[in-house]
């Protein structure tokens, strides 16, 4: 008898972590991101990102190599990685305009949650503008 309890109460705590241990699970997909998708208006179109996955980003890397040699060519085709904007549409957009399309991308993408380090230090760092701020060691180099 005293078995047989011992064995109901152990059943009953499995089936009580069961559903806990199941939202614990972080379920993905090849097809769907479970993040929001990221969206760039161009002449009053959205558009959403292409899926950021590994054959994307070796896209991005590939043009951005040829970007950085100074081919404007690799700017646009960076973006048409990250985004299904026609070319003839990104043709007419500013060059800088297009350079800011992947640098917000890219923020976008990488942007983290405050470590505690960073949210210590960001509660005890001095307010802008305030006295203990320009007193601080930077402000009094730079005079």
């Amino acid at each position: 008898m005293v078995e047989e309890k011992k064995d109901e109460t152990k059943k009953e705590e499995l089936e009580k972590e069961g559903p806990e241990k199941e939202e614990q699970k972080l379920v993905l997909s090849t097809t769907k991101s479970i993040h929001e998708p990221i969206e760039v208006e161009i002449d009053g179109k959205t558009y959403q990102n292409n899926p950021f996955s590994r054959a994307t980003f070796d896209e991005v890397k590939k043009h951005e190599e040829a970007a950085l040699k100074g081919d404007t060519e690799g700017l646009y085709k960076q973006v048409q990685a990250l985004y299904p904007v026609p070319m003839a549409v990104l043709n007419k957009i500013d060059i800088r305009d297009i350079n800011s399309i992947i640098q917000h991308t890219m923020t976008q993408i990488f942007k983290t949650a405050p470590t505690p380090e960073k949210e210590k230090a960001g509660k005890n760092a001095p307010k802008p503008g305030s006295k203990e701020s320009a007193s601080s060691p930077a402000s009094s180099q730079a005079s």
